[in-house]
């Protein structure tokens, strides 16, 4: 085994434990604390778990300064193609979300829309993308297939949240993110940035999230 094979399964050892971590704990945030509280308080404290946990583990697992991650990609007929594709996300959120729960928003749910999608999009973008590939820079398994397999399986534990309906159900949710992540994890991996998938999913969160309190929460 070659030094650099070495050092990064050690790297795996020491820093991918959390990240499979993350599920089952999540799974039980979502589950037990809307039981426990009530269905917004335990929901909210959930995903603050979880933005915790992202940004925490996500400091230690990145290596070196990020900030030329977010910075705009040379503009080649291939960047140019991956640019299109992160968004196509965004106008599946704005026509098949978005266009549902219109009639139901007023300017203090857009302020909350806002919040949200800004605080998750970036955190998770941060994390599931910008850290692994600050660690693993070309690797295609830990710095694309790993966090991508699971950014999406994360998403069952948001199923599995107490008392909340998402639209469609399981497959739309889970199988959605898993589409999402694909499209947003070989963007930042091609691109070795993470600016373009970032504004994408802040976009697509603002959209999708406009029906999941539109049909938990105003309805």
């Amino acid at each position: 085994m070659t030094s650099t094979a070495t050092s990064i399964d050690q790297a795996a050892r020491k820093h991918l434990f959390p990240s499979l971590l993350i599920l089952p704990v999540t799974f039980a945030a979502f589950y037990f604390l809307p039981q426990l509280l009530d269905k917004t308080a335990g929901y909210l404290t959930a995903f603050a778990i979880y933005w915790v946990f992202c940004l925490l583990h996500g400091l230690r697992l990145k290596s070196g300064a990020m900030a030329k991650l977010y910075t705009w990609p040379e503009m080649g007929k291939q960047n140019l193609l991956l640019v299109l594709l992160c968004f196509m996300p965004v106008m599946g959120a704005f026509s098949a979300a978005f266009l549902v729960a219109y009639p139901y928003l007023d300017l203090s749910i857009y302020f909350i829309l806002a919040a949200a999608a800004l605080v998750n999009g970036f955190i998770e973008e941060f994390y599931w993308r910008g850290a692994f590939i600050s660690r693993y820079k070309q690797n295609f398994f830990f710095a694309f297939l790993v966090p991508t397999a699971l950014f999406g399986f994360w998403h069952i534990s948001v199923y599995a949240a107490y008392g909340i309906a998402y639209q469609g159900g399981f497959w739309p949710l889970v199988g959605g993110a898993f589409f999402m992540g694909i499209i947003w994890g070989y963007t930042a991996f091609k691109q070795q940035r993470v600016l373009v998938p970032t504004i994408a999913h802040i976009l697509a969160n603002f959209f999708a999230f406009s029906n999941l309190i539109a049909e938990n929460w105003l309805r």
